[in-house]
């Protein structure tokens, strides 16, 4: 008998995608304001041998933070959710990454053209009030981050 995955049982192309928790010296995150919610900057992988690449590209255009000041931790956690463009249904698989921004809360530039409206830099005490507004696989991220990682000591 042959087991059934999410893949099989939806039968709907795949995309991927990469994105990253942002996290600085302050421990606060970096959240996206887009379409109603609060989210994290995130896109299509262009290279699946090297997906943190594409977090990295992403986080920069989507924020406007200095590629330079960004470094990947590691991998988080994957999600999936369904998806439509030009009305074609995809189910997207995104793969999370924890990166370091090596400064403060410094200024961002949000990708308007991507319904990004804007950047803000959030402590953990004050995460409470956003969860309403995060979307299931963003809450699941942080709090993944959160309960497992984010009063780590740094590498």
């Amino acid at each position: 008998m042959t087991a059934k995955t999410l893949i099989n049982t939806l039968s709907l192309p795949v995309v991927e995608s990469a994105g990253g928790l942002v996290c600085n010296r302050h421990h606060h995150i970096l959240l996206i304001f887009k379409r109603g919610k609060w989210d994290m900057a995130k896109g299509r992988i262009e290279d699946l041998k090297c997906p943190q690449t594409s977090a990295l590209r992403e986080v920069n255009e989507e924020t406007g933070l200095a590629i330079d000041k960004l470094t990947v931790e590691g991998k988080l956690v994957s999600t999936w959710h369904t998806t439509r463009h030009q009305n074609i249904k995809y189910l997207k698989k995104t793969h999370w990454f924890l990166m370091r921004y090596d400064g403060d809360d410094d200024q961002t530039c949000p990708q308007v053209e991507e319904g990004i409206i804007e950047c803000r830099w959030v402590h953990l005490s004050d995460l409470s009030a956003y969860r309403q507004l995060l979307p299931v696989r963003i809450d699941y991220v942080v709090d993944f981050w959160h309960q497992n990682l984010a009063y780590s000591p740094r590498r």
